[in-house]
């Protein structure tokens, strides 16, 4: 899978339709004003998404007629399409840099549909963290050139900083989770 293909917003669409069926124009207005803070994706990206997700079966559509106005499809998640959501929302990024982006869609994804796995995810996440930091530091003692040096200092102390996150991500959740 490209990279591209990986950071493609397919999953935050089926993840809106999560919550039930929806006509193209509104399923922008929602991904625009809760993932647009950190997932961009234009208006025209989101109806591309809807035919490539109806022609891969996980998503369907209805047209709708309407009295006064031109009739409209509305979009509802197909089993597979639920599926394809439900694997992906609980998987860690695996690129670091991802996280950002992937993970943050994760994380809201799982709070605002109520789904279960919160902890297991940032657990996970905090894995692939700790795996990355054994790589760097196994690439930093096979490194005698300063700057190669220089470099995995500075990943180590991003992955530092993103492991401390995941801790208060965590406590911000379990509490969270008390008070429901």
């Amino acid at each position: 899978m490209t990279r591209q293909a990986i950071l493609s917003p397919h999953q935050a669409v089926l993840g809106l339709l999560m919550r039930g069926p929806m006509h193209g124009y509104e399923l922008y207005q929602k991904y625009a004003s809760e993932l647009g803070p950190i997932w961009h994706a234009g208006r025209s990206q989101v109806y591309a998404i809807l035919k490539q997700l109806e022609e891969a079966g996980q998503v369907a559509a209805q047209t709708e007629f309407q009295e006064s106005r031109p009739a409209r499809r509305v979009y509802r998640l197909t089993p597979d399409g639920r599926q394809a959501f439900l694997e992906w929302v609980h998987q860690p990024v695996k690129e670091i840099r991802d996280i950002r982006v992937l993970f943050l869609a994760k994380l809201y994804f799982l709070c605002q549909l109520g789904l279960e796995g919160v902890d297991t995810l940032i657990e996970a996440q905090k894995a692939v963290c700790c795996e990355r930091m054994d790589a760097l530091a196994r690439a930093a003692e096979l490194n005698a050139d300063s700057f190669g040096n220089l470099v995995c200092e500075f990943r180590r102390h991003q992955l530092e900083a993103i492991l401390d996150w995941l801790d208060h991500c965590r406590q911000q959740f379990v509490s969270q989770g008390e008070e429901a």
